[in-house]
């Protein structure tokens, strides 16, 4: 099957690292077969349900039926059809940025002489209680699907640090938290957040039906964090503890994904020279070979990073002063 993601323009780029390596768990194969401003389009096996509801930083999927030019848009839809089923036809016109200026184009009337074309031919339209939608996105193309996923936006808005028990500023916004959860392609198994602070990953993990491990060096915050997870019904699976001296076995997790204190110095830690050292060389001794972690900080980490390669390295701007690193990384097999 074929397979759309409309992303969010939110951090794009975080979205399309988010949808392949969660494809990667939950398609036996896939390849990309089409990028096209925020519309990624794939092959893959069918894809279960819980794929989708797992997206973070995707607005909607479809299945994909075709990619045209926009003069060529009402010719494909004269080759589609959909029996008896009914129907209504929805475009989205998407901007691209650093783009040449594409034609004038008004969704609402477009959508209508698309819908009319399938009417003249027999097609059911029903407006208001389809039981097929049939979505345009125009990109630099015109992108036709069934709608078969919307995010559900609202639920990031009920979960944001400020509306939970326990409160610290600078804490991750959830849909952010759950989208490297998803980066690093964890299906089963195990996660880790050894720097777990108000628990934001680890809910985002726990909502998802991944099994997680906390652990917290202050123990203010981890009486928090684990009011958080008690306030989303989620194990307390909270230890007190230091990142840069981790209390597990080798290879004992199947994912870490963690976010650094954005300071010069911690008098707890010493100085974050050492606490990235030593906490990535921990980080990658619990982790299983092959398997993937995701590291956020305000500072470049490559230095610290023998015995990964590197998949991925995004820059988010939090602030006038303040970027955030994004490192994807696998731990080597050997």
């Amino acid at each position: 099957m074929r397979y759309g993601f409309f992303i969010s323009g939110e951090f794009s780029e975080l979205g399309f690292l988010e949808v392949e390596n969660l494809l990667a768990s939950y398609s036996e194969n896939f390849r990309v077969l089409y990028e096209d401003g925020r519309i990624l389009i794939v092959e893959s096996n069918a894809l279960e349900n819980e794929f989708f509801s797992r997206l973070a930083m995707t607005r909607e999927s479809f299945v994909h039926l075709k990619t045209v030019e926009l003069n060529d848009l009402e010719a494909a839809f004269k080759e589609l059809d959909f029996g008896d089923k009914r129907i209504c036809v929805r475009v989205k016109r998407i901007k691209r940025e650093s783009k040449p200026k594409s034609p004038e184009i008004r969704s609402p009337e477009l959508e209508r002489k698309l819908g009319a074309s399938l009417w003249r031919r027999g097609a059911k339209i029903d407006l208001k209680s389809p039981d097929v939608i049939v979505k345009v996105y125009i990109s630099g193309k015109c992108h036709i699907g069934i709608l078969n996923h919307v995010t559900d936006t609202k639920q990031f808005w009920e979960r944001r640090p400020d509306r939970k028990p326990f409160f610290r500023p600078g804490a991750l916004l959830p849909r952010l938290a759950r989208a490297l959860v998803n980066s690093t392609g964890i299906k089963d198994g195990l996660l880790l957040d050894p720097m777990c602070g108000t628990g934001t990953i680890l809910i985002e993990a726990g909502l998802m039906g991944i099994n997680f491990c906390g652990i917290e060096a202050f123990p203010k915050v981890a009486y928090g964090c684990a009011a958080n997870l008690r306030h989303y019904s989620l194990a307390l699976n909270l230890l007190l503890g230091d990142v840069r001296r981790l209390s597990f076995v080798d290879s004992s997790f199947d994912a870490v994904v963690t976010d650094y204190p954005y300071l010069r110095s911690s008098r707890s830690f010493g100085e974050l020279e050492e606490l990235y050292e030593k906490s990535i060389f921990e980080i990658g001794r619990v982790l299983k070979p092959g398997k993937k972690a995701v590291l956020v900080s305000n500072r470049d980490l490559e230095d610290f990073l023998d015995g990964f390669g590197l998949e991925a390295k995004l820059i988010q701007r939090v602030h006038k002063n303040l970027y955030r690193r994004i490192y994807l990384i696998k731990k080597s097999n050997g």
